[in-house]
């Protein structure tokens, strides 16, 4: 799957996929904690990231990279060179 990297996601957005990426099945509140985000704006982020199809779940069973979030940041490491 081809994932194009200047997509309308922001940067804060693109930092909150990667971390959840990183950590699996994770929270608003742990992923405002690693970012340095209140867990307000992490869930800001997250219903953001949700609504584009990046990340899946629910506050009760927490968030996840779908199989669209795993190619962005898999692209996004190959564009940096990670």
């Amino acid at each position: 799957m081809k994932c194009d990297t200047k997509q309308s996601i922001v940067a804060s957005e693109r930092d909150a996929l990667e971390i959840i990426y990183q950590l699996g099945i994770t929270s608003s509140e742990e992923v405002g904690k690693e970012l340095g985000f209140s867990a307000e704006y992490a869930a800001v982020l997250i219903k953001s990231l949700r609504k584009q199809g990046y990340l899946k779940g629910t506050i009760l069973t927490g968030y996840e990279v779908t199989e669209k979030g795993k190619a962005f940041v898999t692209q996004l490491a190959k564009v940096r060179g990670a």
